[in-house]
């Protein structure tokens, strides 16, 4: 199972993902890969924002099979286009979670002090 947590505080922006889908082969898991692809755009968005200038310190970003997460500290005019990316992303997790519940849990900021600590 993924576990994927999104937060938002202090104007720190978090995705983490944790685990393996578990619902095909490695290669040939769907559920994996849209989990993937999700992680892979919003660490892109981050990277193209920190390239521009519009981080106050360096992006967070680790993409390795298993454990990946993608933080930032947006400036303040920033702030509102990356949450929206995020926010973006969060979607389409939700939509992977209630495709395929037996395979991923999404944890939003509220949840995501109880699921790692």
């Amino acid at each position: 199972m993924i576990r994927i947590t999104f937060t938002d505080r202090d104007n720190i922006l978090s995705l983490r993902l944790e685990g393996h889908a578990g619902y095909a082969e490695v290669g040939k898991d769907i559920v994996c890969a849209s989990a993937s692809i999700l992680a892979y755009t919003v660490a892109q968005f981050v990277m193209e924002a920190e390239h521009r200038g519009d981080l106050v310190t360096p992006a967070q970003i680790c993409l390795n099979p298993g454990n990946a997460t993608v933080a930032c500290e947006p400036i303040k005019e920033a702030f509102p286009t990356l949450q929206s990316v995020y926010a973006f992303a969060e979607m389409g997790y939700s939509l992977l979670a209630h495709n395929y519940p037996a395979h991923i849990t999404l944890f939003t900021d509220v949840e995501a002090k109880e699921a790692f600590t």
